[in-house]
């Protein structure tokens, strides 16, 4: 770490009880604006900035120590700003104050400002830009995750200015931040002359981009308006050689403020939910007749239909898409969803031809939640993408990278997804459990059937994908344990005699439902529903080459979704499997595989003896009454951990209205509370210690809000974050509410994320996330909770509601939910378990509750 690192560190560090870290960021920039202005200011000589007598640093400090300070530095950024052009409209827009008193914003000035006296900025080799960086970089330190949310990542904002291999000429950014794609084509082409051109919505981060270059003397910064781009462009004439954009992902569109009149849209009219085809169109409109674009747009505008669609067809066909690169995911701090680079050229080297990169694994993790490009990942994109530029014709890697024909990208329905045009030979690659047969897709040996529009009758029995099968040698739908569903248009009646496999995730989970005079429905959101042709292959051969590795890597080749994961039926019909020709081989392959699988689980039965004596030691005790009691002295340790750290910040004094969690409003009198709160539950658990379960009287609750509530009173440390998304579309405008009771809910919580937390997040050196997405599907509210730490043990998953089992590194022989699926069943919930050991969440939880209204 450099010496000036550390002492921005020092500051930082000094200055912390003061106030909020993250409102203190602007004047700590104005400040070290101020002060490196000063000290490479030569009076009577050109300077880049002019520094007026009362914004001298002498003059401000001999106000130090007066009540006069902070209105001296007032006038001295104002006359500041009045004497150079290039810094109107920054500072002003700073907001300094402060929710303290006088007396203590003075002291905190009067602190600032002394320490940064002490920095002398003449002897520091860097630019103002370089040490701007620093600063952000040690307040994004501070802040956590949030702290990064105005930047792309340095890794990525390299490599993408190593694609756009800008050589000089007029670049924008039309949603430029601070400015950091300016700094990297000015630190990786420096030899080369710009003009620059930036757009920025938020007024104080456009005015942190323009103090950043303030003192640059080589290029040419003009910066526009802070307003929407692409409702207010700054530069709507502007033909400029090269745009480099990182727009923000899924932003929605109000109103009218997109029209098709907009000569910017001419491959069409982007759809009011998300604004991703505007931001390529508005890029693409400025560009000239060379030029040449590279935008980070999220994952999906890789393969959205509808109008999305329609677009992304009208691009390619119009041969301006040259290049696309799916990034891995946790790259960018305020998102875990993987991202891409589009690369767009008006005169592109290969006609009819696009170069797709999947480098979705590449990089490191650099700490528990953030992963970097480094720089052998950085030159692979780079290498494969500017040999293709140059005609080579073995750049093509299984895996990695193709160069693909646009009729073949219209054979796929223009999606771009580049996993499925990377491993055309991946049947003769993997080591299959046999000799491969004939390799045929599932289209030639399996026929679509179609949902029915009969209507259904009420309380008949469903099929859901939690009733779909994992195990390929209990494959037949058994219907005797199937919930019921009333009058749903999502539910259609099954024919006899059909294979159902899955639609979402990696997992097919094959299923046979054989003749029946019951009639049973199948979600169509979720289940497609096949006649197999059982002349050419043999059902039991069928359904275990389903689970097979080989099958799921295909699944992931075609898959599409960044956080829920679906096939089409078009591109599952594609996935080729190997079959032999002859049913008796088949019938012989499946003998032997299902020896070994029966061998292996014999292996397993010492396994289950022990786990019956940890049950019958269980069973003995009072296991979950501790469990609940162990969650609520937490929330008590939580609670005086953060109350302590605030006498100590406060020498030994807490005031009730303090604010402790500026965003979420938390106050110490509310932390209090909260203490309270977790004391008197614990008295309540001592004081009624039996074996039997009580519950509170249910009430409708908005889960989205309440876990809110539960992620801030429940177990926080750095080796976790909880992330909740909620797809607000699947409700249809309906607000997500369920009966049950709060302190019943909150139980939930707490042992599934104590639970993850002692079984599964046991890697010191890795960043694990509980994930609580919350949708209507199938006519429930679905919470899902997921983890990607330790996988199950094998065949405890079946085991979650006995009471008494233990789970992960504790032993290795359960996973000890017992109490929630209690819970759930009191409720009126329905819970089932994910278990997909190979997925990145291969832990799981499903909750179906019924969608209430108040």
């Amino acid at each position: 770490m450099s010496e000036l690192d550390n002492r921005l560190k020092d500051i930082l560090n000094s200055v912390k009880g003061y106030r909020d870290i993250e409102g203190m960021k602007e004047m700590f920039i104005s400040l070290l604006f101020l002060k490196y202005a000063n000290d490479n200011y030569k009076p009577k000589e050109y300077n880049v900035i002019e520094i007026p007598e009362n914004a001298r640093w002498a003059y401000l400090y001999s106000t130090v120590g007066s009540p006069y300070l902070q209105d001296e530095l007032n006038k001295a950024f104002f006359l500041l700003e009045n004497a150079n052009s290039q810094i109107r409209n920054t500072v002003c827009n700073f907001n300094f104050n402060s929710n303290r008193n006088h007396l203590q914003q003075l002291e905190f000035l009067y602190h600032l400002f002394i320490t940064f006296s002490k920095i002398d900025f003449q002897k520091i080799e860097l630019s103002f830009s370089d040490i701007l960086e620093k600063l952000l970089a040690n307040f994004a330190n501070y802040e956590g995750k949030k702290g990064g949310d105005f930047t792309t990542p340095h890794s990525v904002s390299k490599l993408m200015t190593k694609l756009l291999e800008p050589k000089g000429g007029t670049v924008l950014d039309s949603t430029c931040g601070i400015g950091g794609y300016f700094s990297s084509i000015e630190e990786n082409y420096s030899e080369n002359q710009f003009q620059f051109y930036g757009q920025e919505y938020n007024s104080s981060t456009l005015a942190i981009a323009k103090l950043r270059f303030a003192f640059n003397e080589k290029n040419i910064f003009q910066f526009g308006d802070s307003a929407n781009t692409l409702i207010n462009d700054s530069f709507p004439n502007l033909k400029a050689d090269f745009v480099i954009m990182h727009p923000p992902f899924n932003v929605r569109l109000r109103g009218n403020e997109l029209n098709s009149s907009d000569p910017r849209f001419e491959f069409g009219l982007p759809p009011k939910s998300n604004a991703d085809f505007a931001w390529i169109q508005h890029a693409l409109s400025h560009l000239n007749n060379e030029g040449k674009a590279t935008l980070l747009l999220n994952v999906g505008t890789l393969f959205r239909g509808g109008k999305d669609g329609e677009i992304r067809k009208n691009l390619i066909e119009a041969d301006l898409v040259e290049a696309i690169i799916t990034l891995p995911s946790r790259l960018l701090a305020n998102t875990s969803i993987p991202s891409s680079i589009w690369i767009f050229s008006k005169k592109k080297p290969l006609n009819k031809k696009v170069i797709l990169i999947d480098a979705s694994d590449l990089g490191k993790m650099i700490n528990k939640g953030q992963r970097e490009l480094n720089e052998d990942s950085i030159q692979k994109i780079v290498t494969h993408y500017t040999k293709w530029k140059v005609g080579e014709t073995q750049i093509s890697s299984i895996g990695f990278s193709n160069s693909v024909d646009i009729k073949r990208i219209a054979e796929n329905d223009y999606i771009l997804t580049p996993q499925r045009y990377l491993n055309l030979d991946y049947l003769s690659t993997v080591k299959l459990d046999h000799e491969p047969g004939n390799i045929v897709s599932l289209g030639e040996i399996l026929t679509y059937v179609s949902p029915t529009k009969s209507k259904l009758k009420d309380n008949i029995k469903k099929v859901s994908i939690k009733d779909l099968s994992s195990n390929p040698d209990s494959y037949i739908l058994k219907t005797d344990n199937l919930s019921e569903v009333g009058k749903s248009p999502n539910y259609s009646i099954l024919q006899n005699d059909v294979l159902l496999l899955s639609k979402l995730s990696t997992n097919l989970k094959p299923t046979f439902y054989s003749s029946n005079t019951e009639k049973v429905a199948y979600s169509v959101n979720a289940i497609y529903s096949f006649k197999v042709d059982e002349n050419r292959v043999d059902m039991d051969y069928l359904v275990a080459e389903l689970h097979k590795d080989y099958i799921k890597a295909e699944l992931e080749r075609y898959s599409m979704g960044s956080v829920m994961r679906t096939i089409s039926r078009k591109d599952l019909l594609k996935i080729l499997i190997s079959i032999p020709p002859s049913l008796k081989e088949q019938k012989e392959i499946i003998e032997k595989e299902r020896e070994v699988r029966f061998q292996s689980a014999a292996k397993d039965l010492g396994f289950e003896k022990e786990i019956a004596k940890l049950k019958l030691a269980q069973m003995k005790d009072l296991g979950s009454k501790k469990h609940n009691i162990m969650q609520h002295l937490n929330n008590v340790k939580a609670s005086a951990d953060v109350l302590t750290k605030m006498m100590k910040l406060n020498n030994g004094i807490l005031k009730s209205d303090e604010i402790i969690d500026p965003r979420r409003g938390v106050t110490v009198e509310k932390r209090f509370h909260r203490l309270q709160e977790s004391l008197s539950k614990v008295i309540y658990y001592v004081d009624n210690i039996t074996n039997e379960l009580k519950y509170d009287v249910a009430e409708i609750i908005n889960p989205a809000k309440f876990i809110k509530e539960c992620k801030e009173r429940g177990i926080q440390n750095e080796s976790f974050t909880v992330e909740v998304i909620i797809e607000k579309t699947s409700f249809e405008g309906r607000e997500p509410l369920i009966s049950i009771s709060k302190n019943d809910f909150e139980e939930i919580y707490n042992n599934i994320l104590e639970n993850s937390i002692n079984h599964g997040f046991v890697d010191d050196n890795k960043k694990y996330i509980l994930r609580i997405t919350i949708a209507f599907i199938d006519d429930f509210l679905e919470i899902n909770f997921e983890n990607n730490g330790k996988p199950f043990p094998k065949g405890i998953a079946q085991k979650f509601d006995v009471k008494g089992e233990k789970a992960g590194i504790t032993a290795g022989t359960g996973i000890g939910l017992w109490k929630v699926s209690e819970i759930a069943k009191h409720f009126g919930a329905i819970m089932s378990v994910f278990d997909e050991p190979t997925a990145d969440f291969p832990v799981g939880y499903n909750f179906k509750f019924n969608l209430e209204t108040l």
